[in-house]
C-alpha cells in the first residue's frame, strides 16, 4: 500500500505546496503584525518624550518671562 497512484501524488504534492504556501503567508502576516506593534509601541515612547520636552520648555519660557529684564552691558573693546 506505499505505492500511490500518480493522481494520488499529485494531490499530496498539491495539498503540501498550499499548505507550505499558507504556512509561508501566516509567517509572514505574523511578521507585520509584530513590526507594526514595535513601530506603535516606538511612537508612543517617543510621543512621551516629545510632550515632557515641550512641557519642559514651555515652563521654562514661562519662568524666564517672569524675571524682570535687565539691561546688558557691553564693554567696549580697547
Amino acid at each position: 500500500m506505499s505505492d500511490l497512484s500518480p493522481s494520488h501524488q499529485k494531490a499530496n504534492a498539491a495539498f503540501l505546496k498550499v499548505q507550505k504556501q499558507s504556512i509561508t503567508r501566516d509567517r509572514i502576516f505574523s511578521d507585520i503584525a509584530d513590526s507594526n506593534s514595535a513601530r506603535t509601541a516606538n511612537m508612543a515612547k517617543l510621543r512621551e518624550l516629545r510632550l515632557a520636552r515641550e512641557q519642559k520648555d514651555a515652563i521654562e519660557r514661562a519662568a524666564a518671562a517672569a524675571l524682570p529684564k535687565t539691561r546688558s552691558r557691553r564693554t567696549k573693546a580697547a
